[in-house]
């Protein structure tokens, strides 16, 4: 009886993994929070065990490949890999358990408020639950409820309030499932039923042939186990000159993904293989490692102009360490490594292309694509994107999938084209529509030639439209607090 009592929630919580890519059954994610919230908030004898094995099934599966990430790509033990997994799964149930849980007792107890000021209320401290991960050990974007209005005509909440709308959606409708799960059921699956209107496929846009900008993307599809070994360097430099070469002539832009090249620019090596390379006709961004003042950054450079952009998020555990001065005396305990990656500053310029320098573009470097008020600033004056990444790291794992969908979000949100060029797939060409419109797959090694349209228009999400959801939560909150307290005054 014990293990049908949490292999429910633990259900209920993997299945909302479902929702994403690949699998893509987007309703899921609704059952899967109308669970929680009917656990913490309508439940009457709520149970901490059952939310956490919801969290376990949820983003412990929905996460799992951190633990790859964080082993290979921070070369910890397994052990320390599992650990940090295992906490950061902890702390995330108690982001989004402890608030509810606290105003379950506080505001609902009595049934002072209306059922469909609860709902708001919920749906607002989810909303600002959810924010705080954007910030928690430099971020846990992942698995954002609201991303799974992709490819839906729901999604044009995003370029209006961002992907933050569409979790509130999301929170709101989970509620109201909630709220007659255990009182009215036929209710409940009316509207569930009725939400599934939201997640009607969108008509895929046309695009016109014709392109403002040509560009070539490489996927190398390098070993990231013997990128740093002695005698794969000139396999690596190779690779990529042969792919150089299957570059279009008309292409004015080559893009390379993050870090390829298994030195940094100052090197000689580096020197030495841009001698290799015919700059005089087409504009070469790539990513590469670079020192300045005794510190590694993970870069992105525009090597004919030398502009560059020093990446802002880095991955927690594999570029650097959080709490490092809490951790300095007990790390070789742990097995973890010191890194030295130093974090890029947050008032960067978007970096120029062509001789004229009249258009440039917002740099973002793999993890930097997953937050939204990050590339929202980058492109207050740009003309599109371009990201690069190394997804090698998440093995063969849904990770990529999901990192995909995040940056085709960023693009509808921002109404900006993006290039993504990545190792080993998914290298693609996004239009400001979220729609991909050229892809190499995971794995493969290869190049596109394609374009990109530059769009001058700024969303209004990109304008006003990112602190909309949070300040009307806050909003939502306080005008509750104030009834709940007028109502407590005159009872």
């Amino acid at each position: 009886m014990k293990l049908k009592q949490y292999l429910i929630p633990f259900i209920f919580g993997f299945i909302g993994i479902f929702a994403f890519s690949p699998f893509s059954i987007k309703p899921l994610i609704i059952l899967s929070y109308a669970y929680l919230i009917k656990e913490i908030v309508y439940k009457e004898n709520s149970s901490l065990k059952k939310i956490i094995f919801w969290s376990f099934g949820h983003w412990g599966f929905g996460m799992s490949w951190l633990i790859v990430s964080v082993y290979y790509y921070g070369e910890t033990s397994i052990l320390v890999s599992l650990i940090i997994f295992l906490l950061l799964i902890i702390i995330l149930t108690a982001i989004f358990s402890m608030p509810l849980s606290l105003l379950r007792y506080r505001l609902f107890s009595k049934n002072n408020l209306s059922p469909y000021i609860e709902l708001l209320y919920i749906s607002s401290i989810l909303i600002l639950s959810e924010l705080s991960r954007y910030y928690l050990l430099n971020g846990v974007p992942w698995l954002i409820p609201g991303s799974v209005f992709l490819d839906t005509h729901a999604q044009y909440i995003y370029p209006i309030l961002g992907v933050a709308g569409g979790s509130m959606l999301i929170y709101m409708i989970a509620g109201l499932v909630a709220l007659n799960w255990i009182t009215n059921k036929n209710i409940s699956y009316l509207v569930f039923l009725g939400s599934l209107i939201l997640f009607i496929p969108t008509d895929i846009e046309e695009i016109k042939d014709e392109r403002d900008i040509y560009v070539s993307i490489i996927q190398p599809s390098s070993d990231p186990f013997l990128k740093y070994k002695n005698g794969y360097k000139n396999e690596i430099e190779q690779n990529i000159l042969n792919l150089i070469e299957k570059t279009s002539p008309k292409s004015e832009i080559v893009v390379l993904p993050e870090a390829e090249l298994p030195y940094s620019m100052q090197s000689k090596d580096f020197t030495n293989f841009i001698k290799n390379i015919d700059i005089s006709n087409k504009e070469f961004i790539s990513g590469v490692w670079s020192y300045k003042d005794e510190y590694l950054y993970n870069s992105l450079i525009n090597i004919n102009t030398r502009e560059s952009y020093n990446k802002m998020h880095l991955v927690p555990f594999g570029e650097y360490i959080p709490f490092i001065s809490s951790l300095r005396g007990i790390i070789s305990f742990f097995d973890m490594p010191m890194s030295n990656v130093k974090h890029g500053n947050k008032n960067q310029q978007n970096i120029s292309i062509f001789k004229d320098k009249t258009i440039n573009f917002a740099p973002l470097i793999c993890f930097d694509i997953a937050f939204s008020n990050t590339v929202r600033k980058s492109n207050k004056s740009s003309y599109f994107m371009i990201n690069i990444s190394n997804d090698t790291w998440f093995g063969e794992s849904i990770g990529p999938y999901h990192h995909l969908d995040i940056t085709r979000v960023r693009a509808i949100e921002n109404n900006k084209w993006i290039i993504r060029s990545t190792n080993d797939g998914f290298s693609a060409i996004i239009t400001s529509n979220g729609t991909i419109v050229d892809k190499l797959e995971k794995g493969i090694t290869g190049v596109i030639n394609s374009g990109i349209n530059i769009e001058k228009d700024r969303s209004f999400y990109n304008v006003y439209g990112y602190f909309i959801p949070y300040i009307l939560s806050i909003l939502i909150i306080l005008i509750s607090a104030i009834i709940f307290k007028c109502q407590k005054n005159h009872s």
